[in-house]
Parts: structure tokens; C-alpha cells; sequence
């Protein structure tokens, strides 16, 4: 269950991460500030005990090294700074958002051309469900010519099977699957509100405003009113696994 947790955290994540690259850019711009920052910390995210290379490894490193070398420290505590900062400035200082900051720190680092652009988002490792086994019954064959074996009782039992293995694959389905069925939607809503801090009531205006379209000239936010709006943003961050704000 912990796994399916963390993998639709981090899928919903994924919508929302991508939707900043997408109309809010100044997010990816900022961060990038952060490279030199970075790049002086690098030397010292492996050690003996820590390796932080996200941000929960960054976390475990400053523990680690409160008692350790100045300089290793004051580094990682540098960069962990910077990135809650970053977190705090456009309401994403959550794991997901700030592992997925060091994960592009770390490749604009080496391509700096890349920096400010979406470059990666490293899933979880996580131990995936596999298909429950199918169990088929054993109806009497008419081998041995049963007067009370026949075609309807063996398809009946095979039907009954199916019908139980796809019941326990849709359980094992459902812990794993997202259950919002329009994330781009909601994740550009979400973005625009709690990162870009516009009102609901003028989200697609503030959008067309700014000429984030679509090829077709389409608004990427779309509209809608206040309300639909605001429960698409509350069942999101459900899926988000953070508090509504």
C-alpha cells in the first residue's frame, strides 16, 4: 500500500511539475539560480553515511554531518537552504517538488544550455504489483461420461472465475491508478493558484493575458467557475499528499 502511495503522489507530482514548466517558466528560471550553489555542494553529497542526491538524502546528510567537518556541512546547509526558499517562494516546498529541484540542479550543472528547462523527474523505487494468479476451477470433465457434468456448468464455474480474478486485479488496480481523470486540467489550475498566486475567479483571463495558448491559440487554463475550480484543486492535492492551503 505504501508503494501505491508514493507512485500516485509522484504521478500526480508529474502532472504539476510539468504544468510549471508549462505557464509558469519564471519557476524554472528562479531555480536556476541555485546552479552555483550546487555545483559547491556536489563535492560532498556522498559520504560514508549519506548520499544526497535528493532531497530526502539531503535532509539525512545535514543530520549526519551536524556534528561533522564545517565545511561539508555548511555547504549541504547552504543548498538545502536555497532550495526551501525556492520551495517557500512558489509554494512548493514539498519532497516531491524539491527532489525533483536537485535532480535538474544536478543536470543543468553538467549542460548548463538546459538550465531553467524541465529536464527530469526520477520516479520512486518502488515494487510494482503483478496480476493476481488466475485460479481455474475444476468443473467434472465428461470423460467419463457424468450424467451431471455438461457445457452450461463448466462455463458457469470458468465465468465465476473470471469474474472473481478480474474483481481482484481492478482492487490491485485501483490502489495504483490516479483517480482524477483530467490532471492537466487540474494540475494548470493548481499551478496558476497556488504558484502563480492568481485568483480563481480570473484564472484563464490572467492566462490569455499572458499568451499562454496552445497551437491552436486554445488557453492552457481553461475556464470555469470558482467553485469547480476550487474542488478540482482540494481532490488534487488529496492526490498531491499535502494539506489544502
Amino acid at each position: 500500500m505504501e508503494d501505491a502511495q508514493a507512485w500516485r503522489a509522484w504521478n500526480a507530482w508529474r502532472y504539476v511539475l510539468h504544468a510549471v514548466a508549462e505557464i509558469a517558466p519564471e519557476v524554472l528560471e528562479d531555480l536556476a539560480r541555485l546552479v552555483p550553489l550546487y555545483q559547491e555542494a556536489r563535492p560532498h553529497m556522498r559520504g560514508p553515511y549519506w548520499s544526497a542526491f535528493d532531497w530526502e538524502g539531503l535532509e539525512e546528510a545535514v543530520k549526519i554531518l551536524a556534528e561533522g567537518p564545517e565545511e561539508p556541512l555548511t555547504k549541504l546547509r547552504s543548498l538545502r537552504e536555497g532550495l526551501l526558499s525556492w520551495g517557500r517562494r512558489w509554494n512548493l516546498a514539498h519532497p516531491e517538488p524539491l527532489s525533483f529541484a536537485m535532480h535538474n540542479l544536478g543536470w543543468w550543472a553538467q549542460a548548463p544550455e538546459l538550465a531553467g528547462r524541465y529536464v527530469s523527474n526520477p520516479s520512486p523505487p518502488v515494487d510494482f504489483f503483478s496480476p493476481p494468479p488466475f485460479r481455474p476451477p475444476e468443473p467434472p470433465l465428461p470423460i467419463y461420461g457424468s450424467e451431471n457434468s455438461n457445457w452450461a456448468k463448466v462455463e458457469q464455474k470458468l465465468r465465476e472465475a473470471c469474474e472473481a480474478w478480474l474483481q481482484e486485479y481492478r482492487s490491485r488496480y485501483e490502489e495504483w491508478a490516479l483517480s482524477l481523470r483530467e490532471l492537466q486540467k487540474h494540475a494548470r489550475w493548481w499551478v496558476a493558484h497556488r504558484v502563480k498566486r492568481w485568483s480563481l475567479r480570473t484564472l484563464s483571463k490572467r492566462a490569455k493575458l499572458e499568451g499562454l495558448v496552445d497551437k491552436e491559440g486554445r488557453v492552457l487554463v481553461e475556464a470555469a467557475s470558482p467553485s469547480a475550480i476550487a474542488k478540482a484543486i482540494a481532490n488534487l492535492e488529496k492526490e498531491l499528499g499535502i494539506a489544502p492551503a
